[in-house]
């Protein structure tokens, strides 16, 4: 079997000067930009297709249902994420930019780009590759 060196890629943690951190309620969250994951999938997989669907309530945009197409591994997949905005008191046209970027995250994570931002100390994926595949997380590039 090949390894699946893609996925590794993708899987491996951003480095914390990309990693930034906003507050949430009562809570802080770390994250990266949305141009931040764009480059990673670009790096590992090259282009990719995003789909999005804005979706209304009561003729106000609430949410954006976003695909993602993208060969991994010589695999196609296609994933899909929901985002939402957290702030309404920005026009209509940012916030959907917003729940945009949301949405390609969302799917991004579903890939394994960014999946340690909202795992944290659960996040197990990249070492458990590596063990599986016999990697050394120098070889990942």
């Amino acid at each position: 079997m090949d390894k699946p060196m893609q996925l590794i890629r993708l899987a491996r943690k951003f480095p914390e000067k990309l990693v930034s951190q906003i507050k949430k309620g009562t809570h802080t969250e770390d994250y990266v930009n949305h141009s931040v994951v764009a480059q990673r999938i670009l790096q590992v997989c090259g282009p990719f297709n995003w789909d999005t669907e804005v979706i209304y309530s009561e003729n106000v945009p609430c949410a954006v249902k976003g695909t993602i197409t993208v060969s991994i591994d010589g695999t196609p997949v296609k994933v899909t994420g929901i985002g939402t905005d957290q702030n309404n008191n920005k026009d209509i046209g940012d916030q959907i930019k917003e729940m945009e970027s949301d949405a390609l995250k969302r799917a991004a994570s579903r890939i394994g780009v960014g999946l340690h931002l909202w795992a944290q100390q659960q996040y197990f994926l990249f070492p458990q590759l590596l063990q599986d595949h016999e990697v050394a997380s120098d070889d990942v590039k």
